[in-house]
């Protein structure tokens, strides 16, 4: 009878255990090759036969795996903390402590000038765009509206300006200007 085995897994780890299992493979019996191809030389090959183990080697992770990174959320995040944990599943590039840091100072960066709707979108759009990361820098640039106003969904509806006459609206004709003087 095979032995049981229950430990704990960090998210960040987890989320890149499941998305490089092989869909014919269980979570379980995939745990279980990870272990036994970090304990013996190549048991890929003696388990899958050569050209599949050509394939998995593509997607399984090396030996030289990622450091775990301390996803801790500053508590203005926390609202966005499942967009955030989206993002950095599915994001490139690198995802060490450094890039976690960089996330999130740049998040609220966003957040406090731009407002959380925005920070929202921006995530959003980093998920389905698989971005490497997100700057304050770069939604200025590229998607920011033009000039210092924040958006609109932001501030409410536009409010008139007193004291500055709109060149657009309609006057009605003066006296003069209908020969009735």
């Amino acid at each position: 009878m095979p032995a049981r085995l229950t430990i704990t897994i960090p998210d960040s780890v987890m989320a890149d255990v499941e998305s490089q299992k092989p869909r014919s493979l269980s979570l379980a019996a995939f745990c279980a090759l990870l272990i036994d191809r970090g304990l013996t030389s190549d048991p890929i090959t003696q388990t899958m036969g050569e050209p599949a183990a050509r394939r998995a080697s593509n997607t399984l992770p090396s030996k030289t795996s990622k450091p775990i990174v301390s996803m801790s959320f500053p508590a203005e995040l926390e609202p966005e903390t499942d967009l955030i944990k989206e993002f950095w599943r599915l994001k490139k590039g690198s995802k060490g402590e450094t890039a976690w840091k960089l996330l999130t100072g740049e998040l609220l960066k966003i957040r406090s000038k731009h407002g959380s709707t925005v920070m929202r979108e921006q995530l959003e759009l980093a998920i389905n765009g698989k971005w490497q990361g997100i700057t304050l820098k770069n939604y200025e640039t590229f998607s920011a509206p033009k000039g210092n106003a924040p958006r609109q969904q932001e501030q409410g509806p536009p409010q008139p300006r007193r004291g500055v006459p709109n060149p657009n609206a309609w006057v009605p004709p003066t006296a003069a200007e209908l020969g009735l003087e």
